[in-house]
């Protein structure tokens, strides 16, 4: 089929020969970098203390380490992406 004047260009991103999630903006690729260094950041802090001050059992540290690594789990999950409607994966069972 030809493409003709004012035919609307196709959305999908098999028709433009892109690879799935480069059609990502960067705004969201950057905030889940950001939230995945929050996940890292909680594990960096929890080891990081044990080994500085020999305890792994202490409240405070386990404070810090879980809202560290919620913000960034949940953070990270909402700015996923999410599949276009037609794209969705379907059960292997019908």
């Amino acid at each position: 089929m030809e493409a003709r004047l004012g035919d609307p260009m196709p959305d999908d991103e098999a028709s433009r020969g892109s690879t799935p999630g480069r059609s990502v903006p960067l705004h969201r690729r950057l905030a889940y970098a950001l939230f995945g260094g929050l996940v890292v950041l909680a594990a960096v802090f929890y080891v990081g203390w044990g080994l500085q001050y020999g305890t792994w059992l202490d409240n405070g540290v386990y404070a810090v380490t879980i809202v560290l690594l919620l913000f960034g789990v949940s953070g990270m999950w909402l700015v996923a992406p999410t599949p276009a409607p037609g794209n969705a994966p379907r059960d292997a069972a019908p």
